[in-house]
C-alpha cells in the first residue's frame, strides 16, 4: 500500500487536462486553419466581408483550447482545489479530501500516463484522473512506479524505465 497526499496546484491540473484532452483541442486548431481555405477563395473573389467572417470564425477555434482547459479547470478545481489524500493498494485508487472520498478499481483504467510530475490514471479517452507526484522523493516515485509497472498499467515504455523518466 502506498500514501501520499497533494496540496491544491491549478497550473499541474491545467497541464492534466490540457494532455487528456490533446485530441480534441488539436481538433480545434485544425478546423480553424480549416476555416483559411474558403476565406483564401473568398478572397480571390474579392469578397472582404466574408474573408472577415471566416478569419473571426478562425480565430475562435484557435482561442477555443484556453478558454476550454480553462473552463476544464474551473469545473474540477472544487474537487482538486483542496490537499487530497491518495493511497494505491490491492482494491485500486483512492481518493480521499474534507469534501470527498472516491476509489477507483484497477478494472476501471485502460492505463496510466506519466505526464511531467503527473500520473494520470486514464479510465477512457476523456476521462482522467491526474495524480501529482512532483513533491514525491525519488524512492517513492520509483515505489509508486514499480507498484504500478508490476499491474501492467503504465502506457509505453515507462515500465522498463521505472522512475527514470519522470521529472517534476
Amino acid at each position: 500500500m502506498i500514501n501520499f497526499e497533494t496540496p491544491p496546484d491549478r497550473r499541474l491540473l491545467a497541464v492534466a487536462l490540457r494532455h487528456a484532452f490533446r485530441r480534441t483541442l488539436r481538433l480545434l486548431v485544425v478546423c480553424g486553419f480549416l476555416l483559411l481555405l474558403p476565406a483564401t477563395v473568398d478572397l480571390l473573389a474579392d469578397r472582404p466581408v466574408r474573408v472577415a467572417g471566416w478569419v473571426v470564425a478562425a480565430l475562435v477555434f484557435w482561442l477555443s483550447p484556453r478558454f476550454v482547459v480553462r473552463g476544464a479547470v474551473e469545473n474540477n478545481w472544487k474537487t482538486y482545489g483542496v490537499p487530497i489524500a491518495w493511497q494505491l493498494s490491492d482494491e485500486g485508487l483512492r481518493m480521499s479530501t474534507r469534501l470527498m472520498e472516491s476509489l477507483l478499481r484497477w478494472e476501471a483504467l485502460e492505463t496510466v500516463e506519466l505526464i511531467p510530475g503527473q500520473l494520470l490514471f486514464r479510465v477512457n479517452r476523456q476521462q482522467v484522473v491526474p495524480v501529482p507526484i512532483a513533491g514525491l522523493s525519488p524512492h517513492d516515485r520509483d515505489a509508486l512506479l514499480g507498484f504500478l509497472g508490476g499491474r501492467g498499467l503504465l502506457a509505453g515504455g515507462e515500465q522498463a524505465a521505472g522512475g527514470a523518466t519522470v521529472t517534476g
